[in-house]
């Protein structure tokens, strides 16, 4: 039995959070949709695609962008500015993952909130995706004056700019892709400014019919709106497509023969005897598919660097090797975890000693074990903030959402 095209999977009651969740799949072409109802107001719709880059042009990012330059529906030049302007959302935006692309939106009038969804499903099925987009928000050529240099310039390319302006960033990512090198992961999805001004309008617009379809996608709703009006309304989109096999599966790593290191520069001045180098020690993990080894791993890492107290923290900090931890720890967004740390304003000369002390710390933990009370303390922290679920200004949904794709 269908309702509005789609077969309900599965229907289960989650009292943790107070909500019905129903799993359903469109019949005819294959999309997800989890479907959560709940008495909270501030309704919450996203849809996601899975969209692994092959390069660093950045053409999951400024697809992104783009999609929201208007639609067959809306053929203005920028429907995301009007809404953000002239509509009740409490949060409209879209990111751009190295995986995956997400355009959430949320609200908490129901016939706003609809006519957000219709905004949002009519621009990513629906594009009106032209040269101009692509040279407004990838990349294009500038002049200041007749007799001037060219100069490059787009809304993304300058963004990816800044971002490889912050050592930070520029150590994130270079972490990611060295533990990945075989994967989709060893390129930048945001996009690399050398590499943006590569991108083609052909590759552009391929990108989007390869991955911009039902068949790819993982819709989801949140809130206190009709159940049934949400299988309406997707209907009537999904309904025009026909089922696609869509090759967007994400690889498996496979482990190195033995560890490896990477040295890399970053843009920046240093006077003489100035310490800013960065270091991190990165581990891929194996796919995790159970829930409480992934919680029992967040924990662990919460344990290790979580805290002033926490003994990885603790045993860099103390060492005065560096000025402050670099790395994050585990990152549990990809589909092989990493965990990452280290220390930033090292002396590059003190790279072996920083190394060999996380090593050692992590070595005498795992042999003497870790302090009852500590892992008690992290516990607790751990179980507050889940009972707790508190999000701040952020859509509790939108938190929700993010937490699910992460499988």
């Amino acid at each position: 039995m269908t309702t509005f095209g789609f077969e309900l999977v599965e229907d289960r009651d989650i009292p943790e959070i107070n909500t019905r969740a129903q799993l359903y799949r469109h019949a005819k072409t294959g999309a997800e949709l989890l479907s959560l109802q709940n008495d909270d107001e501030n309704k919450v719709f996203g849809i996601t695609f899975r969209t692994p880059p092959s390069d660093s042009t950045g053409v999951a990012h400024i697809l992104e962008h783009s999609v929201l330059c208007g639609s067959r529906k809306y053929p203005v030049k920028e429907p995301f500015v009007e809404l953000i302007k002239g509509s009740l959302q409490t949060f409209v935006n879209a990111m751009t993952y190295p995986d995956k692309t997400c355009y959430p939106v949320a609200s908490q009038n129901v016939q706003d909130f609809y006519n957000l969804i219709d905004v949002y499903l009519d621009a990513v099925f629906f594009p009106r995706l032209t040269p101009a987009v692509l040279q407004q928000e990838g990349w294009h050529y500038e002049l200041d004056t007749p007799d001037g240099p060219l100069s490059y310039k787009g809304v993304v390319y300058n963004e990816m700019k800044g971002v490889y302006s912050s050592p930070d960033s520029v150590l994130g990512e270079q972490s990611q892709q060295v533990l990945f090198p075989d994967t989709t992961y060893s390129v930048d999805s945001g996009g690399n400014p050398r590499n943006i001004l590569d991108l083609t309008f052909e590759q552009f617009t391929d990108f989007h019919t390869r991955y911009y379809h039902p068949s790819n996608s993982r819709i989801f709703f949140y809130g206190d709106d009709d159940p049934t009006e949400r299988l309406k309304l997707l209907d009537a989109y999904l309904s025009e497509f026909e089922r696609a096999e869509v090759d967007s599966a994400v690889a498996l790593q496979s482990r190195f023969d033995e560890p490896r290191r990477v040295a890399r520069t970053y843009a920046g001045t240093q006077e003489d005897g100035e310490k800013k180098a960065m270091l991190t020690l990165n581990w891929m993990l194996d796919e995790i598919a159970d829930i409480e080894t992934d919680l029992g791993l967040g924990i662990l890492s919460y344990i290790l660097i979580g805290t002033s107290a926490s003994p990885l923290r603790k045993a860099l900090i103390d060492s005065g090797l560096g000025e402050d931890l670099t790395g994050g720890g585990l990152n549990d967004s990809l589909r092989q975890m990493t965990f990452s740390v280290g220390l930033k304003g090292i002396d590059s000369h003190d790279a072996d000693a920083v190394e060999a002390l996380i090593l050692q710390t992590l070595t005498q933990l795992a042999q003497a074990g870790i302090d009852p009370e500590t892992v008690d303390a992290a516990m607790n922290t751990v179980e507050f903030s889940l009972r707790e679920n508190n999000t701040g200004s952020f859509p509790r949904g939108i938190a929700l959402m993010l937490r699910a794709l992460n499988t």
